[in-house]
């Protein structure tokens, strides 16, 4: 009688990483999406300047070894 409960705490854990996963999606859409926008106004060692662009490429980072 356990396994319906635990099927239906999997099933609700895989439908709120689902979720997760979709606004993690857009949201890093939107964060490229406004650094392409700040490339155009900025100089590439600007950019390269920026504590912003360390945490971005250590993100990347993580996801490249996942």
């Amino acid at each position: 009688s356990t396994l319906p409960a635990r099927y239906t705490m999997n099933s609700n854990l895989v439908e709120v990483v689902e979720k997760q996963s979709s606004v993690i999606s857009i949201q890093a859409g939107v964060i490229r999406d406004l650094f392409n926008l700040l490339s155009q106004y900025m100089s590439a060692e600007e950019l390269d300047a920026l504590p912003e662009v360390d945490r971005i490429n250590t993100a990347a980072q993580i996801a490249a070894d996942f």
